[in-house]
């Protein structure tokens, strides 16, 4: 075979090997793409290399062809050869300018599909961006109005409250007023019966004495009444009478006063409310369940349904525990106790996640703190799953009836003084008072035999923020819907001082929110 020969074989398997390259580039990626492109180019360099060689091959034959036919042939037939050999050479080069042609046109064409593809890509790419600087700026925006919502929220109750104390001090100052005009007609009439007694007297000077003696009695009566008159105002259950009113019987727990933290007089109003006559409420059982892991669950109490008055009197200047309204509950269970750190522990463990901090206090019997909505309301599903049965958090209503526990005579549910000892908070006399929590069970319980429903810790529960008790159902387990980007807190902590350790003293809070002061106790659905 011919150098020539050989020379074309090749650039003939060469170019096959080009054209598949320009097949699969057509349906590679644009890196692949570009890969294949790269070898094509390598390719046709070493087609072009072989046909260079062929040209010169064929240049050296036609040559010595030529030389070897100049000797045999005509002019003519020579002019005629050189003619023919040259329009193969010529057809050659444009075939090869058509190929390269034809390459480049290849090339641009997968170059411009990728610059089209990075175009896209980027243009994606700023789409996402925008889209997520629009939902940051919106989410922004939502927490902004939220702020300013709960602002003008807590403005609003503070003129309230200012409001309302200027009516009760006003109040008493027409209370005392009267008092102290009824004390000078008393006194002005005393004085009227001594003289009339001194000119009439039947028995020597013993009418003087008796006369006398009225009168001091009677004014120090009317002195009592003005100096007393605001604390009788608050005792619980009872209105001051003025003026031939009515007594009203309020049925719940009111704030506790000293002179300390003086709390506003009751308005000695009629209040147009249900009202319920104090019963010795009573617990229907003790119980606890089996966890399927070993153990017992809390220690649960069972109670009976039962109405009770929710919130406070419209006398008390507490806007957001009124209106005061009856309520009918089914029975339920409820912890005897606050979770422990012990019972926490467990379900932190079997559920891998981290332990809370207990400040150096210890942990054991002690109610757990720093724990979140949501590692409350997680432990709840835990024991579902463990006991078959149905737990969750308490409820705003199922705490209040609860600590109430058919206690509507009395400050607080050992009586109407906080006394040594009855509780944890900033001043109940105990040796954790404003300092840490205590055990759980410490202090004695109430009626349903339920510990720390004042003090200790404050409590989540099940209900989501709502700012009063305005439109609220009279009959339910919770009043479902509100506000649950915040959750309600009930009880008070071992920080709260005697004007917050009311049962009626609504907090909330983020549910995200940890704190030292704040614990839980649970419900079982019976």
């Amino acid at each position: 075979m011919s150098s020539i020969t050989q020379a074309k074989a090749e650039a003939q398997k060469l170019i096959q090997q080009y054209n598949k390259l320009q097949a699969e580039a057509k349906t590679a990626s644009v890196e692949d793409a570009a890969h294949k492109a790269a070898e094509a180019e390598k390719l046709v360099a070493q087609i072009s290399l072989l046909q260079s060689a062929v040209n010169k091959l064929q240049s050296k034959d036609t040559k010595d062809a030529a030389a070897e036919l100049h000797s045999k042939q005509t002019p003519s037939e020579l002019e005629a050869k050189r003619m023919e050999v040259e329009k193969v050479a010529l057809e050659s080069r444009i075939a090869r300018i058509e190929n390269a042609q034809k390459k480049t046109r290849e090339q641009i064409t997968q170059l411009s599909r990728a610059k089209q593809e990075l175009e896209r890509l980027k243009a994606e790419a700023d789409q996402d961006k925008r889209a997520s600087d629009e939902k940051l700026q919106q989410e922004l925006a939502k927490l902004i109005e939220r702020k300013e919502h709960e602002q003008r929220r807590l403005k609003q109750e503070m003129e309230g409250l200012l409001q309302q104390t200027q009516q009760e001090a006003e109040l008493l100052k027409v209370q005392r007023d009267s008092a102290r005009a009824m004390m000078e007609q008393q006194e002005k009439a005393s004085r009227e019966r001594l003289l009339s007694a001194y000119k009439h007297q039947t028995g020597g000077h013993k009418g003087l004495f008796i006369g006398v003696g009225v009168g001091v009695v009677i004014a120090a009566a009317l002195g009592g009444v003005l100096l007393f008159t605001p604390w009788l105002d608050n005792i619980v259950g009872i209105k001051k009478v003025t003026q031939g009113s009515p007594q009203v019987a309020v049925n719940h727990v009111p704030e506790n006063h000293t002179q300390a933290n003086p709390e506003p007089a009751a308005r000695p109003v009629v209040e147009e409310k249900p009202t319920l006559q104090p019963s010795a409420m009573k617990a229907l059982g003790v119980y606890r369940d089996k966890l399927t892991r070993g153990g017992a669950a809390p220690t649960m109490v069972k109670l009976p349904a039962g109405d009770f008055l929710m919130g406070v009197r419209g006398s008390m200047p507490y806007q957001e525990e009124r209106p005061q309204y009856q309520v009918h509950l089914e029975g339920f269970s409820i912890g005897k106790t606050e979770i422990t750190f012990d019972e926490y522990d467990i379900f932190a463990g079997d559920t891998g996640r981290p332990l809370p901090e207990d400040k150096g206090w210890g942990r054991g019997m002690r109610p757990v703190i720093n724990i979140s909505w949501d590692d409350a309301n997680d432990y709840t599903k835990w024991l579902t799953e463990q006991t078959g049965h149905q737990y969750r958090l308490p409820s705003e209503r199922e705490w209040e009836y609860a600590a109430v526990a058919g206690n509507f005579d009395s400050s607080y549910y050992w009586g109407n003084a906080i006394g040594q000892n009855n509780a944890n908070c900033a001043l109940c006399g105990s040796q954790f008072d404003a300092q840490s929590t205590a055990p759980v069970a410490s202090f004695a319980p109430n009626s349903f035999g339920l510990h720390d429903m004042i003090g200790n810790v404050l409590e989540w529960t099940n209900s989501c923020f709502r700012p009063n008790y305005q439109g609220a159902p009279s009959s339910g387990q919770n009043w479902e819907g509100g506000d649950c980007s915040r959750r309600m807190v009930r009880s008070s902590s071992y920080r709260t001082y005697e004007n917050a350790l009311r049962v009626t003293k609504r907090n909330s809070y983020n549910p995200k929110t940890r704190m030292d002061v704040l614990g839980f106790r649970v419900v079982r659905v019976d």
